[in-house]
């Protein structure tokens, strides 16, 4: 490749869904969340009606920000930053790396 052309990424809120655009293996590590920021949903304190992944979303991943996928926002803005190999394989949720599924009942509060 002679030229590299840095792709355009394009934000659209009506989709639920993100695309990572860096070419150096910047990406989400999660098994669950497969790219797609959830927001924790704390509406079900006792955890009993639904699992780790609705409770926490993306919760405890580097990557979090208060309004979504740090890797959509801050690596972007950052202009694709080599910094952001540090947290190769490590960006999931809290809950999976601790070894919860998404539909297992909340009994670790502690994310």
């Amino acid at each position: 490749m002679k030229n590299y052309e840095r792709p355009v990424m394009i934000r659209t809120e009506e989709l639920a869904e993100g695309v990572y655009l860096a070419s150096g293996g910047i990406k989400c590590d999660s098994v669950y969340m497969n790219g797609v920021w959830q927001a924790p949903d704390y509406s079900d304190w006792n955890g009993t009606t639904r699992g780790y992944k609705q409770q926490f979303g993306c919760l405890g991943c580097p990557a979090n920000t208060a309004s979504g996928c740090g890797l959509l926002s801050h690596y972007v803005d950052s202009g694709y930053a080599g910094s952001y190999d540090v947290d190769n394989g490590n960006r999931k949720p809290s809950w999976e790396k601790k070894g919860y599924g998404p539909d297992d009942a909340v009994t670790d509060w502690n994310m």
